[in-house]
């Protein structure tokens, strides 16, 4: 045997020895893993929530009303990605099935169709939760946010987003010297 067969074995064999210690120790790190933490609310619903005043059983009746929505918007999605999937593969060919691509084309916007439809229907089931005072609430809130000014209720200090955006950046640029561009 060379030299190089016996390095080449060597080699090998320390590199098993060091892969039979290595991964039992990665595997126990991976099932000793601790669970995520909750991930922390968003401002924005901790916002509304604060404005709405929300009895504990709206709280309930609306984190199930969420979780059905999510189950909803999850199918949706993988039943899109199946069509689209399929309408990819047709579409590599170079002889593509004009009429299945047609077909699958129709059926996706159906799906939209159906998934638009049932969005509005769940906005009135969601409305029914709360009381007629609420909503007004929630009818300003997002005129709010939409026109850009954020909400202007306990929350935000009373700054909408463009402000605390324009007094952010003023503060971050107030201690940089001039330099004039080149």
């Amino acid at each position: 045997m060379t030299t190089r067969t016996v390095r080449a074995i060597v080699g090998a064999a320390a590199a098993v020895f060091a892969a039979a210690l290595v991964i039992p120790v990665l595997a126990a790190a991976q099932e000793a893993k601790p669970a995520a933490p909750p991930r922390p609310e968003r401002p924005a619903r901790l916002m509304a929530r604060e404005a709405l005043d929300l009895t504990p059983e709206q709280e309930k009746a609306l984190a199930e009303f969420r979780k059905a929505r999510a189950e909803e918007r999850r199918t949706f999605r993988e039943e899109m990605s199946r069509v689209r999937e399929e309408m990819r593969g047709l579409a590599r060919g170079a002889d593509a099935d004009r009429t299945k691509i047609d077909g699958l084309i129709d059926r996706a916007a159906r799906l939209r169709a159906e998934h638009e439809k049932a969005a509005f229907r769940s906005r009135a089931e969601r409305d029914r939760i709360f009381t007629p005072g609420q909503r007004e609430r929630i009818r300003a809130f997002r005129d709010g946010f939409a026109a850009g000014r954020g909400f202007r209720g306990r929350g935000a200090m009373g700054f909408g987003r463009a402000e605390l955006r324009g007094l952010t950046r003023a503060r971050a640029l107030r201690h940089r010297p001039f330099r004039p561009r080149r």
